[in-house]
């Protein structure tokens, strides 16, 4: 009898060594993963937040003239219209450093000047109205002499703004800039210097293209029909309505509606 029961006590024997062994490895193996370095662990996905250009908090406007608002009426220009236009509760501050005349390397030199330091490093979006005077004041006697002295200023402008916007990110890496174009207030009085002003904008346009988040705002379109209405008095400047014009298309290129 003792002989028959023998085997099925060993086989219980061994059923019952492996179900130890069992839930000793994974008692073990719970232990060592309670054990791991947060370091060695996934990283939960990180969630990014984008945030509308329209909900900026403080505005900062460089450059000349148009930057200052020359035409408009007063107190206002592309920052203050464009600040009541997203936030007509008008919480949001404006500061504009823009000088009448400047050329783009009095904007560089701006910038760079530590005074100005805190302006830009508050800045959530930074409105940059500049190259209207460097590219106005070029002299020449004919097309060579134009070519060449336009070539010179354009390559002096490009140098001035790329340092203007390298000053800028590394002041402020987040903030948004947009770059406003060129119109052309003389079409028909210096033919040859109107054709330059395309030339003009598209190097704009590269320039701006190489930093994700700088946008060009262009204004040559909207302004050669409607001269009449958008120029101010003086013919060269914006009106108050030519400014309204600029500050709508910067609102529609920022905000990803054009």
């Amino acid at each position: 009898m003792i002989k028959k029961i023998w085997p099925l006590i060993l086989i219980v024997s061994v059923a019952l060594i492996l179900v130890f062994v069992t839930g000793l490895i994974i008692a073990i193996a719970i232990t060592n993963g309670g054990d791991k370095n947060p370091e060695t662990l996934a990283e939960p996905a990180e969630t990014i937040e984008t945030e509308p250009v329209s909900a900026a908090n403080s505005i900062l406007v460089l450059g000349d003239s148009i930057g200052y608002g020359v035409g408009d009426e007063p107190d206002m220009g592309i920052g203050k219209r464009y600040a009541a236009l997203i936030d007509p509760d008008n919480t949001i501050t404006v500061a504009n450093l823009s000088v009448s005349g400047a050329i783009s390397a009095d904007l560089a030199a701006l910038v760079a000047a530590p005074e100005n330091a805190a302006f830009i490093s508050a800045a959530d979006l930074v409105i940059i109205s500049i190259g209207g005077n460097d590219l106005s004041r070029i002299q020449y006697q004919d097309a060579l002499s134009l070519d060449v002295t336009f070539q010179e200023t354009l390559n002096r402008y490009q140098d001035s703004l790329e340092a203007t916007i390298s000053r800028i990110r590394a002041l402020n890496p987040e903030a948004q800039i947009a770059l406003i174009g060129l119109y052309n207030p003389y079409p028909d009085q210096d033919p040859q210097k109107s054709q330059k002003l395309f030339e003009w904008n598209y190097q704009t346009q590269l320039i701006a293209a190489a930093d994700n988040k700088t946008a060009y705002i262009p204004t040559d379109e909207a302004f050669k029909y409607h001269l009449q209405t958008y120029l101010a008095t003086d013919q060269f400047h914006p009106s108050s309505i030519g400014y309204q014009v600029i500050t709508e298309t910067l609102d529609r290129i920022l905000n990803g509606i054009d």
